[in-house]
């Protein structure tokens, strides 16, 4: 199997990780205010969290979505996504929920997409047809 065969696996991975985990974000979000709670407290970190789980989901969806990220944040991303699977495996820990376990599952998967799809593919190239730049919807 070649690099580029190997970078658009491990990218179709992360956009599809990615998606899930936006999926969940927006479902956990709208949940929010069928607790039954009202808006207290509870409330109010169940939205936080699944707001920042699709604030990540939508980063690295902007990272790596559309093509490789050539901007010097795709590092920042990467080292946010495994912090993010700590998060997670304490969350699974504290709430032994399928759910969190799902979550989980689509943290660790873009985590670990996330390291192996660097800014550029192996030769340099930023785009599997050759060309330096620009975005394709390949892959």
């Amino acid at each position: 199997m070649t690099d580029e065969v190997t970078f658009l696996r491990w990218r179709r991975l992360h956009r599809g990780s990615s998606w899930l985990l936006a999926i969940l974000a927006l479902v956990h979000s709208a949940l929010t205010f069928r607790l039954g709670v009202g808006w207290a407290p509870e409330a109010v970190w169940f939205l936080g969290t699944g707001l920042g789980l699709l604030l990540l989901a939508l980063l690295n969806l902007a990272h790596v979505g559309l093509g490789p990220c050539p901007q010097p944040t795709a590092v920042a991303v990467r080292y946010v996504n495994w912090l993010f699977v700590a998060f997670g495996v304490a969350a699974v820990v504290a709430v032994p929920e399928p759910q969190a376990s799902l979550v989980l599952a689509a943290l660790v998967g873009q985590a670990l997409a996330g390291t192996r799809t660097p800014p550029a593919l192996p030769d340099g190239r930023l785009e599997p047809d050759g060309r330096r730049g620009g975005r394709s919807f390949s892959a």
